[in-house]
């Protein structure tokens, strides 16, 4: 893949894909299982993300006729299309999750063939919106966010990969947990 918009949606789709295929093995029963209370289940996290990632993707389309307008005015300025993880930043608010929680829950579970469609599915809508459109148009095209500031709309892109991978470093996490009182059992 040539561009910067091509590279994130391959990692985008990526990094999905493995966190499924780890999810394979996973006795679908455990994936509604919350690891403490008050914490949120596998399926949860994974429902998360469609949520976040369908309302953002919605708020940006809203906005696309002035973002695209600012990005034609702004299209010969240097950009930066790279962005550092804010969720390793120290300090970073990380209890916001509560604004996009999961339809599905714990005593609304679905399998983990649904999650996996339904996350697709938005990530093919998030491809469907960035496809075509020019680079140096999305890199001038700015939006600003109270906790990181502005960013263009490839450092949208790639904030949304942070995203997902770090909670599918959760999901690892809480995988690793509920397999330890299992594996020292044996």
């Amino acid at each position: 893949m040539g561009n910067i918009t091509d590279q994130y949606l391959a990692i985008l789709e990526q990094q999905r894909e493995e966190m499924f295929q780890t999810l394979e093995k996973v006795d679908e029963n455990l994936i509604w299982q919350r690891p403490k209370p008050g914490k949120w289940s596998i399926g949860e996290q994974i429902d998360h993300l469609r949520a976040i990632t369908k309302f953002m993707r919605r708020f940006i389309a809203v906005l696309w006729p002035l973002l695209f307008l600012m990005g034609w005015i702004r299209r010969n300025k240097s950009y930066d299309a790279e962005m550092d993880d804010v969720y390793e930043r120290p300090g970073f608010p990380m209890n916001v999750g509560w604004l996009w929680p999961p339809k599905y829950k714990p005593e609304n579970p679905v399998s983990v063939a649904v999650l996996k469609q339904a996350l697709g599915e938005e990530h093919d809508n998030v491809k469907s919106f960035y496809r075509n459109k020019p680079e140096h148009i999305l890199g001038n095209a700015l939006v600003y966010d109270p906790a990181i500031g502005w960013l263009n709309m490839l450092q949208v892109l790639r904030v949304g990969i942070h995203h997902d991978a770090h909670h599918y470093k959760v999901i690892k996490g809480i995988l690793e947990s509920l397999e330890k009182p299992e594996s020292e059992g044996s």
